[in-house]
């Protein structure tokens, strides 16, 4: 548990920093080059599913299938590696040639894409490989390791493009290009001092064996991410450019808070597939335990996200997104649901039992569509809202019964889960009044200083 808590503070740095320093980005950019930057954000989530068959997915769980065969491990990272760089450059080549012609058939609105998208696409594809010796270097408890290295990488890029905007006073190109020449400059520091773990070997055998693991999740990652994504799609549609824009601003935060549970996931898969892999694990406490933690962590996170929603204009200070905090409860609870969907995801995910969910999945991306179709003309953005919330509450129920061995969190934790639902509820169909900013900010304190409180030894420990 400790490398989990380890793991989870390190990893988290990023998505932080991004939504600390979101007013100051908002700033700098007009509307329209936050539209590009996220819709192009957008594209990337449905894109990485497929650009690499997901073997990183692959390494991340049949490295725990085999414990003892290091050889069999490090030739499996070698493989899945190279075979990471040659997609790479592949995809690369295809996106300068056809990619301005692929954005122009997706998105109606006349923005100029290139060559802004080609950098957020080269950063996220060598941002790739970096993550790939991170998964490396936490596979092999290099606790040490993985958290300099994410530390480094997140002070640098958002140091860079803070440079960027204050110092250099760049464009949105130079803001973008600090972001890829981070990642380039991180990629040729790990393989300089890691040259031997490069060495250039591909197995037929374990390719193989990686590409039979990940192909029959990619039915089912291709139709979530469309039923997560297409809400975009919609928006990008049916509203004005200034409403896109606002809600650009809302879904960044809210994928700041994805990046922020991408990180916690990371952090706890290596143990939990540690305690499912251990044929003669037989108690379900500590699997409930790294639940809880996990849970507990959702309910600081949302807390906070409606505490800065509710002073979101003070933070912003810019005219042109007045009128969110209205959209935060709402967005809240309608995403809380993913809390339990993303933890029972990676249980799903070890036992390679997630391909059973796509034809589910098929019916609801055709009955979400129809919903974000008839709704979002009609309300705006809050149809979007209620179509992802009726959406996640449908995957929690679906993913809960696919578990064989049913899991539920603590009675102590579930009971703050059910409070926190009803308060903010009650805030909800509340007018917006001081007493409801007060207890809108107040909750993300008081649940913090409970979640210190009741992992106070384990962060004892970590800090001597």
């Amino acid at each position: 548990m400790k490398k989990t808590v380890v793991y989870t503070f390190t990893g988290i740095l990023s998505p932080i920093l991004m939504l600390v320093l979101l007013p100051i980005y908002l700033k700098f950019l007009t509307p329209t080059e936050y539209v590009v930057l996220a819709l192009t954000n957008s594209f990337l989530v449905v894109f990485s599913i497929f650009f690499n068959l997901k073997t990183e997915q692959a390494y991340r769980t049949i490295f725990f299938y085999e414990n003892e065969n290091k050889v069999k491990q490090l030739a499996l990272f070698r493989t899945i590696f190279h075979f990471n760089v040659i997609c790479t450059l592949v995809w690369l080549v295809l996106f300068l040639f056809f990619g301005k012609n692929l954005f122009d058939v997706l998105f109606k609105n006349d923005m100029q894409f290139f060559p802004y998208s080609y950098l957020i696409f080269s950063s996220f594809l060598v941002g790739n490989l970096n993550n790939l010796f991170f998964i490396y270097l936490q596979n092999n408890s290099k606790v040490k390791a993985y958290s300099l290295f994410s530390i480094v990488l997140a002070l640098a890029t958002h140091g860079l493009q803070l440079c960027c905007v204050f110092v250099f006073h760049t464009s949105f190109f130079g803001f973008l290009a600090a972001a890829l020449i981070v990642n380039l400059l991180v990629l040729s520091f790990i393989l300089f001092k890691n040259s031997t773990l490069f060495q250039f070997s591909i197995s037929k055998k374990l390719l193989m064996e990686s590409l039979r693991f990940s192909w029959p999740f990619l039915p089912f990652l291709v139709l979530y991410s469309i039923e997560s994504q297409m809400d975009r799609f919609f928006i990008e549609r049916f509203l004005t450019l200034s409403e896109l824009a606002r809600y650009a601003v809302l879904i960044s935060i809210i994928g700041a808070t994805n990046t922020f549970f991408n990180a916690v996931d990371n952090a706890i898969r290596p143990d939990l597939y540690s305690n499912l892999s251990d044929k003669t694990f037989s108690n379900p406490n500590k699997i409930q335990e790294q639940l809880d933690f996990y849970l507990w962590i959702g309910l600081v996170v949302f807390s906070f996200l409606i505490g800065f929603g509710f002073n979101i204009d003070w933070f912003l200070q810019n005219e042109k997104y007045v009128g969110l905090t209205t959209y935060f409860i709402p967005m809240v609870l309608a995403f809380f649901p993913l809390i339990g969907i993303r933890f029972m995801a990676l249980i799903l995910i070890y036992k390679q039992k997630v391909s059973k969910l796509n034809n589910v999945l098929l019916i609801k991306i055709i009955v979400m569509a129809g919903m974000f179709y008839l709704l979002i003309p009609i309300i705006g953005i809050n149809g979007a809202i209620l179509s992802i919330g009726i959406s996640n509450l449908l995957n929690l129920v679906i993913f809960y019964f696919m578990i064989e061995n049913k899991l539920l969190p603590s009675k102590k934790v579930m009971a703050f889960i059910v409070g926190f639902i009803a308060l903010n509820l009650f805030l909800l169909f509340k007018p917006q009044t001081k007493f409801v900013y007060l207890i809108a900010s107040g909750q993300c304190i008081v649940l913090g200083l409970l979640f210190v409180h009741f992992y106070r030894k384990k962060l004892k420990s970590i800090l001597h």
